[in-house]
């Protein structure tokens, strides 16, 4: 609308006004003002929720929280699939959905799957989930899936580890078991670090760190590693949304 007009109809409304009041009778102006337009909140309109639409962290908590059953998404399952992958909280935490998401974090083409696909993919890694003790087995298992059609993929197996007839001290079991998990685990904490918290977030990284005692993160603890990690991916996820 013109300039021009918009004043030439204000000045009409006003001229009503002023003989409506001369006449001692209620305005009514000409033209009703039009209803605003809103968005719908799918809490209030009941709108079921779509697991295409899920993130990464979200599909993978729905699988470990619900099985199959995640897949018949409603808002009380995501509520809680987000509360999950939201928390700040060391100790409400899941450490399964963390380490298997941050193994699906390192297969790219799962990074590129709708929320469908990563819950397909994540339900049938957690099917395997003892015979997958590593970050290593879990991503070499997620792209022997992806190598594999869909409708045949509830045949591939996850790789039986070697085994040696002789068996090895237990000092030397605990060494070279979590070798693997630890030095991806690291790697990914120092470019989390390096890459983003350092320079965007210095001050949140310090007291992230400060959170479990450690001065740097090469002196964590292997156990408290995933933890530390899972802490970190969360302050780095924070900055972007």
């Amino acid at each position: 609308m013109s300039l021009e007009l918009v004043i030439k109809e204000n000045t009409e409304v006003i001229r009503q006004l002023i003989a409506t009041m001369q006449k001692g009778k209620t305005f009514t102006p000409d033209t009703s003002p039009q209803p605003k337009t809103e968005c719908t909140d799918k809490r209030t309109t009941g709108e079921k929720p779509c697991l295409d639409d899920q993130p990464l962290p979200v599909a993978v908590a729905l699988a470990a929280l619900y099985g199959a059953p995640g897949r018949e998404l409603d808002l009380d399952k995501l509520a809680a699939a987000v509360e999950v992958t939201e928390t700040a909280t060391g100790k409400d935490r899941n450490e399964t959905i963390d380490t298997l998401t941050m193994a699906l974090k390192g297969v790219e083409r799962a990074t590129q799957l709708h929320g469908t696909g990563v819950f397909d993919l994540a339900i049938q890694i957690l099917e395997h989930w003892d015979a997958l003790p590593g970050i290593t087995e879990r991503r070499a298992y997620a792209e022997r899936l992806l190598d594999t059609p869909k409708a045949e993929r509830a045949n591939v197996k996850p790789a039986k580890p070697k085994t040696t007839e002789k068996k090895q001290p237990v000092s030397e079991t605990k060494t070279d078991e979590p070798i693997p998990d630890v030095a991806a685990l690291m790697e990914q904490g120092r470019t989390l670090i390096i890459e983003k918290l350092a320079p965007e977030t210095p001050a949140e990284l310090r007291k992230t760190l400060d959170k479990f005692g450690l001065k740097k993160l090469t002196d964590c603890p292997h156990e408290k590693l995933p933890e530390v990690i899972a802490a970190l991916t969360q302050l780095a996820d924070s900055l972007e949304a």
